[in-house]
């Protein structure tokens, strides 16, 4: 549109007189039609004074300096995203219950659960399983944690101290089956034996097929049968029996703070009078005042779990494949088991069925564990006979 003045085309067909000679512009086509609509309701009008081009420069300042918001802001194509972080972890489509669990493991877990049970044994209420369980319980969690989180990738700075020979499979799979033992030993009713009985089931359910089952695995390396074969199966029932008198009674203990012994004073009497050849009633609140009587199984004697592991290494190295080669100190074991586990019953000894049957499956390991001293092999299976051809 022109002025019709001095002829000036205008830049801007809203401008109501002209930039060159101030004249009054004609209106133009639109605004005859009717009121146009702003294209941006939220922009201040112009005056009429400001030229085409300052208006301009003035609608792009107050662009910019309107604030943005996040979800106006346009997708990234995936080539463009820069964060190392999405990139180097994929998202987790495991099982729910693992999503917060580090590196997503049931062995993390299973530690957890175990580590809560030592730390509730500590409480007067609950069982424990004595400090040496306890110390290896502690250090079996730790090793199979740090491997669980060296296969993850996570907490590299603290995986990468630890020395390789500890991330091996064989170690995660003597780990399980310590855990697995101290299990064995807590097994009763309560939360304690609860917590260490899932606790131990998750690991060795997480671990069976990482480490254990396979043509790889640990237990690739031992054949079962073997101890149904004479004499080996001599130890294997003589192993069984002392593990089965653990859960029976093996020592009476009297508690109480108040408990007198059978011949101690009688009260209130001169000192030169004693009660002689005389057992007084355990029920007699005169004398013992709160006192009374415990049994304690052969689990809850100091380093039981020490000889039931002696115990299971002696059937580990007599299950082992005949091709896998064995130190030469390897005879020297289930003798060293053996007698581990009898200085442990005479410290212990009673005239009980408990003790007295253990000691009975004892010598049946040290037939097996003589016989392992002096270099005697288990005879060799005998072939099959060929079929019948007519």
């Amino acid at each position: 549109m022109r002025c019709p003045e001095c002829g000036e085309r205008a830049a801007d067909a809203r401008l109501k007189y002209c930039e060159n000679c101030g004249a009054k512009m004609p209106a133009s086509p639109q605004q005859g039609t009717g009121a146009r609509p702003a294209l941006r309701s939220s922009r201040p009008s112009r005056t009429s004074e400001e030229p085409a081009y300052a208006a301009e420069i003035l609608d792009e300042v107050e662009e910019h300096s309107r604030p943005r918001v996040v979800g106006d802001a346009p997708e990234l194509d995936a080539e463009d995203k820069t964060d190392p972080g999405q990139a180097a972890r994929p998202a987790y489509e495991g099982p729910k219950w693992l999503a917060h669990v580090p590196a997503h493991s049931p062995s993390v877990l299973g530690v957890g659960l175990l580590a809560l049970a030592v730390v509730l044994s500590a409480l007067p209420f609950f069982a424990g399983a004595g400090v040496p369980g306890t110390l290896l319980a502690l250090v079996a969690g730790a090793l199979l944690v740090t491997r669980e989180l060296h296969e993850a990738g996570e907490a590299p700075g603290f995986t990468q101290a630890v020395p390789p020979v500890l991330l091996r499979p064989e170690v995660a799979a003597v780990s399980t089956v310590v855990l697995a033992a101290i299990a064995v030993r807590m097994l009763g009713l309560g939360l304690s034996p609860l917590l260490w009985v899932a606790g131990a089931g998750l690991v060795a359910y997480d671990q069976w097929r990482k480490v254990l089952a396979g043509p790889d695995g640990a237990l690739a390396w031992f054949e079962p049968r073997q101890l149904l074969r004479m004499p080996d199966v001599v130890a294997l029932a003589g192993v069984t029996l002392c593990l089965l008198t653990l859960f029976g009674p093996w020592a009476v203990l009297t508690t109480g703070l108040d408990a007198m012994p059978d011949n101690a004073p009688v009260p209130q009497g001169p000192p030169e009078l004693r009660v002689i050849n005389s057992r007084r009633p355990s029920d007699d609140v005169l004398y013992t005042r709160g006192g009374d009587v415990a049994m304690l199984s052969g689990w809850d004697l100091p380093a039981s779990v020490l000889v039931e592991l002696a115990l299971l290494a002696v059937l580990a190295l007599l299950a082992l494949r005949p091709d896998v080669a064995r130190p030469s100190w390897a005879r020297f074991v289930p003798a060293g088991a053996v007698g581990l586990s009898l200085v442990w019953a005479a410290l212990n000894m009673r005239l009980g069925v408990g003790p007295i049957a253990f000691v009975m499956g004892l010598g049946a390991v040290g037939f097996v564990a003589f016989r392992q001293l002096r270099g005697e092999q288990p005879l060799p299976p005998e072939p099959e006979p060929a079929p019948y051809e007519d």
